[in-house]
């Protein structure tokens, strides 16, 4: 027990000194133009293609709104598998074949706020960096130090997906 409250005591004096802001970001090249990658990201229905989470439920649902694409858009989803819950996500910002930012929201936590920014290479090949950015409060501040752990191979495989995608001929 005293070994317990030790180890307890020692997260939350802890958790004080970290930031409640934090980030996390993923980056691949990819051969093609913004555009394509652009058109892939910010039309959510294009989101089955690529997203590493679509598939953990197939009995999930899914509902879009009358738009899909650009700022506004948004889409819900509902599942009974623990990993996958429930939540929300709307385009809050979309700069043409540039960049776009959407907010995701999970049922029981705080928002965050993720997106990708597209950044050319030369003539025919992209830099994509899919972000996340969030904010916690107390000992929840610990997930952002651990959000790495959490996201890198979901991250890792979506833009993988995306890279694929996008370089079939």
């Amino acid at each position: 027990l005293i070994i317990l409250a030790i180890l307890f005591l020692a997260l939350w004096f802890g958790s004080f000194a970290l930031n409640e802001k934090w980030h996390y970001e993923k980056s691949i090249s990819i051969n093609s133009t913004p555009d394509k990658i652009y058109q892939l990201t910010t039309d959510l229905k294009n989101w089955e293609k690529w997203s590493p989470w679509y598939g953990l439920d197939t009995n999930a649902k899914w509902t879009f709104s009358d738009t899909t694409f650009g700022v506004g858009a948004w889409f819900t989803w509902s599942s009974e598998v623990k990993n996958v819950g429930k939540g929300k996500i709307t385009i809050i910002e979309a700069i043409t074949n540039q960049s776009n930012k959407y907010k995701l929201e999970f049922e029981g936590m705080d928002a965050s706020i993720a997106g990708f920014v597209l950044e050319p290479e030369g003539d025919f090949s992209t830099k994509v960096t899919w972000t996340l950015d969030g904010e916690n409060k107390g000992l929840s501040k610990w997930f952002g130090v651990l959000i790495g752990v959490f996201m890198s191979e979901d991250y890792e495989n979506g833009l993988a997906n995306i890279k694929r995608i996008c370089e079939a001929k």
